[in-house]
């Protein structure tokens, strides 16, 4: 069975019985109806996509870049979040997603089947994705990364940690710890707005952005730096595990170390109210997604910081006075 045959069956032109089978394509609901009736009848499943990719040039296939293991990008609620407003875009759309590792290497970047990526994230390998996509001239929008020129949905990390920080300050805080993602451009964003208010501020590095890591690395400060008052994690899963690590050294929070986080999440399992910076990631994920497809038709690729809230919770209070 070919359309040729769902055409004539319908009483239709061939292009006609085409169209029925596209999205927004140029139809009455009463046509596309008749044809699709028809192709049930007949036993016809629908133009072969691989046929439609030659005639368009496009594989309707957005790639979203996320971490290398699946399970722990779903487990991580800022990708979460990102996926669900790409989604979203793409939802009425004739397109596809498929997801990318971020280790994958640039020989197989660069055969991918995709128009265009979405960087969900914040990901070490995120340059050798720009160039591999560029050589293929095709477009690549980060979201919930560093605000850059080359095409991002993200926010001003430092100015937004650069809220926090104050409100420390202003709680009198003086002795501060830093609780770090693993290295990439938001990481050092963040960095430098927490160095530029606390220059002597002694931090531990996270390799993942988990409670256990927060637990783990908020241990190692507290112990290196029996002194702090506060610790400014870089992200509300690792401020769990550093407001962990302080309880289960005797600490009260806030009343002896005030924790503050980035994100602006829920945490599964975890009952206070973070001090943190909330991100709009469902928006991010969804305006990346139709910046993609937008740029896809000729416009440029988007410079956009979006808004942020500081969020003030229970893990914040008042520098305790210690003599």
């Amino acid at each position: 069975m070919t359309l040729v045959h769902v055409a004539e069956t319908a009483g239709v032109s061939l292009s006609t019985a085409s169209h029925a089978f596209g999205i927004d394509k140029p139809i009455s609901e009463a046509t596309r109806a008749r044809v699709l009736a028809a192709a049930a009848e007949l036993g016809y499943e629908g133009p072969d996509p691989r046929a439609r990719s030659l005639r368009s040039g496009r594989t309707e296939i957005i790639g979203v870049q996320i971490d290398d293991e699946a399970g722990r990008a779903f487990r991580d609620p800022v990708i979460i979040g990102i996926l669900d407003g790409v989604t979203s875009a793409l939802a009425d759309s004739p397109n596809s997603v498929l997801l990318i590792p971020d280790s994958v290497p640039p020989e197989r970047l660069r055969a991918l089947p995709v128009d265009g990526v979405i960087a969900a994230g914040c990901s070490p390998h995120l340059a050798a994705l720009r160039e591999a996509m560029a050589r293929r001239e095709l477009p690549v929008v980060t979201a919930g990364d560093q605000v850059d020129e080359l095409g991002c949905v993200g926010v001003e990390n430092r100015a937004a940690t650069a809220r926090l920080t104050a409100h420390l300050s202003d709680l009198g805080h003086r002795a501060v710890g830093i609780v770090k993602l693993s290295p990439s451009t938001v990481e050092v964003a963040r960095t430098g707005a927490a160095l530029a208010a606390y220059p002597a501020a002694p931090s531990v590095s996270a390799a993942d952005s988990t409670i256990d890591e927060g637990v783990r690395a908020g241990g190692a400060l507290l112990d290196g730096n029996p002194g702090l008052t506060a610790i400014i994690a870089q992200s509300d899963l690792l401020a769990a595990g550093v407001v962990r690590a302080a309880e289960s050294r005797g600490l009260r929070v806030p009343e002896d170390l005030s924790v503050t986080g980035f994100d602006g999440i829920r945490v599964d399992g975890f009952a206070r109210r973070l001090t943190t910076i909330r991100q709009p990631l469902v928006e991010m994920g969804r305006l990346a997604a139709e910046a993609v497809l937008a740029s896809l038709d000729g416009a440029p690729l988007p410079t956009t910081a979006m808004p942020v809230e500081l969020v003030l919770g229970d893990t914040t209070g008042p520098a305790p006075q210690r003599s």
